[in-house]
């Protein structure tokens, strides 16, 4: 977004233009309105319905980028809950956000924290995050224009911050994307000394991609890490540093699990956690099969779930390639559920000749601890991905197994 839409887009005239038609078709208004910074405006904002809906609600301005960028509300909301246990209320007066961009951590933070200081690179995006607060109602969160490197070095010595977080852009300035901590912006690993010097405890978002084991190999083996999924997809790897401070127990490994606005919390111990999967017992003639949730095979800690939040179920779960087997369906369960209808060891010609007799050209491929990838399945079965029929593969009782399902929960 240049000045020059959030000109247009601040005006009188635009805010009643987009208070006007925000239901609109956007394809349309583009033709009627002959105004592109509102219809793409408000083509963001439907969108922002369900991802922001605070920022929707109050026509906030949402450039494309920073849209894609930002947390979604849940997710934001539900890591600072996640924390705010760990913070002793004397120790909630100051959090900093060394990333800003849209400004939606800093949101979250404003309403547990007496102040927030959000610090954005970027002059504009700096601009629109105090524009959109104001629209939000939101007067503890001063936005500064800086960059992360010069706000923490002229930060007054032996003045504490209670909480800083920092969400390092894995964006180079021409869009290309980087995939090491070390070449993200702000480079976190570099400023670990600053940051452990002035703020009693930090927490640092990386990608949903990061491999759990690589947190404790760069920020020490007494971080915390929390992984946090929303309705069944990963979104976030947090490392917290500095929350096993003043805990007698405080828990190394957390998976925190939004499902249909729902939130739970799962802490495990790291040697619990390293345990990973263990399997038990053979799946026979289950009716069911089980998935945890994404956030539990992240954090390696399926079989850590059934010991520790499923103990009664233990003599009814079987766990057999990565997937759980029930005969009876456990109350409560954190994933999703299906119910058996059909089993057939891995015989590609003979599956397939199944499929054709019953008129299914597409199925969705769910696989896990499998020799083969889901295009090599659906190639060998002569089918296209997606549909409506769910097929799950995997080893069952030591041999390359294909599950039909019906999706229950």
């Amino acid at each position: 977004m240049e000045q020059s839409d959030f000109d247009i887009l601040t005006s009188k005239e635009s805010r009643e233009l987009i208070e006007r038609h925000i239901d609109g078709d956007p394809a349309r208004l583009a033709l009627k309105l002959r105004n592109p910074a509102v219809t793409r405006q408000i083509r963001i904002l439907q969108k922002c319905r369900t991802k922001l809906p605070a920022y929707y609600a109050a026509r906030c301005i949402v450039p494309q980028i920073a849209y894609e960028q930002a947390s979604s509300e849940a997710a934001a909301t539900a890591r600072t809950e996640s924390i705010l246990p760990s913070i002793p209320e004397g120790e909630r007066k100051l959090a900093v956000d060394l990333t800003c961009g849209l400004g939606v951590d800093s949101l979250a933070l404003s309403r547990v924290f007496d102040r927030v200081i959000a610090a954005e690179l970027d002059p504009l995006r700096a601009e629109t995050a105090r524009w959109n607060f104001e629209r939000l109602g939101v007067g503890n969160i001063e936005v500064v224009h800086r960059s992360a490197e010069d706000f923490l070095v002229s930060w007054p010595c032996g003045q504490r911050i209670d909480l800083v977080y920092i969400d390092p852009s894995r964006k180079k300035a021409d869009g290309s994307r980087v995939y090491s901590l070390e070449d993200s912006s702000p480079n976190v690993l570099e400023l670990l000394p600053v940051l452990r010097r002035n703020a009693r405890r930090i927490v640092v978002k990386l990608s949903p991609l990061f491999d759990v084991a690589e947190v404790y190999r760069l920020f020490g083996e007494n971080t915390c890490v929390e992984v946090v999924s929303l309705d069944g997809e990963c979104k976030e790897v947090l490392a917290k540093i500095g929350f096993e401070e003043g805990q007698e127990a405080a828990p190394y490994m957390r998976t925190t699990i939004i499902r249909r606005g729902e939130t739970r919390y799962y802490d495990f111990s790291r040697t619990t956690a390293d345990a990973g999967l263990t399997e038990c017992g053979k799946v026979g003639e289950a009716r069911f099969l089980l998935v945890p949730d994404v956030a539990f095979y992240k954090t390696r800690t399926v079989g850590a779930y059934i010991a520790t939040y499923l103990p009664h179920m233990r003599g009814n779960l079987r766990l057999s390639g990565e997937y759980l087997f029930a005969d009876e369906l456990p109350d409560n369960f954190t994933g999703r559920t299906y119910r058996i209808t059909f089993r057939h060891p891995y015989q590609p010609k003979e599956i397939a000749r199944l499929l054709r007799s019953r008129g299914i050209r597409r199925i969705n491929i769910h696989r896990r601890n499998f020799p083969f990838s889901a295009e090599q399945i659906g190639h060998a079965l002569g089918v296209g991905l997606g549909g409506s029929t769910d097929i799950f593969c995997t080893l069952a009782d030591g041999e390359p197994t294909v599950f039909f399902v019906g999706r229950i929960d």
